[in-house]
């Protein structure tokens, strides 16, 4: 039998896994999003009651809110239907992450930008997911871009190349 779960996410998240995926997910192994879901699944514990639904406690339509994903029979059968709330933590995070990631490319690489100024191309980016301010910042954004590319440049110039100190031969 299939189960349908309603995941706890932020806000933010929800609307870009909406605009992503749709009004449902589905959990599978294609794709980052729905395979990370895949590998958090976890099997029922049935002598404890309390994680029979845990994750219901954390929507609270403010800081978390609901978004329904579905998970076909077989891998219910052979992962479960259960998503601890440390792992529910953890995909908000690594979600974040990623839309985050999705931004830097959306400012640097998007072929239909109008310009390069990076105000008005992060205020283009929340607009295109329908993010608030109250859900994400414009300025936690922006800070977030400035760090980020400024992690890439340092790494552009590395010091020294890589020169191995042994090398196995066969």
């Amino acid at each position: 039998m299939d189960a349908k779960i309603l995941l706890p996410v932020r806000p933010h998240i929800k609307k870009y896994l909406e605009v992503q995926f749709g009004k449902q997910l589905a959990v599978s192994s294609r794709g980052y999003i729905p395979h990370l879901l895949r590998l958090m699944l976890e099997k029922h514990e049935k002598m404890d009651p309390s994680k029979v639904r845990p994750s219901q406690r954390m929507i609270d339509d403010k800081n978390f809110v609901g978004y329904p994903i579905y998970v076909g029979s077989s891998l219910r059968k052979t992962k479960g239907s259960f998503i601890s709330e440390k792992n529910i933590l953890a995909f908000n995070e690594d979600v974040d992450d990623h839309l985050k990631e999705e931004m830097f490319r959306f400012i640097h690489a998007h072929p239909g930008k109008i310009d390069s100024v990076v105000d008005y191309n992060i205020i283009r980016f929340r607009d295109f997911y329908d993010i608030s301010e109250d859900e994400l910042s414009f300025d936690a954004l922006k800070r977030w871009y400035y760090r980020n590319r400024q992690r890439i440049d340092e790494r552009k110039h590395a010091p020294e190349p890589f020169i191995p100190q042994l090398i196995l031969t066969f």
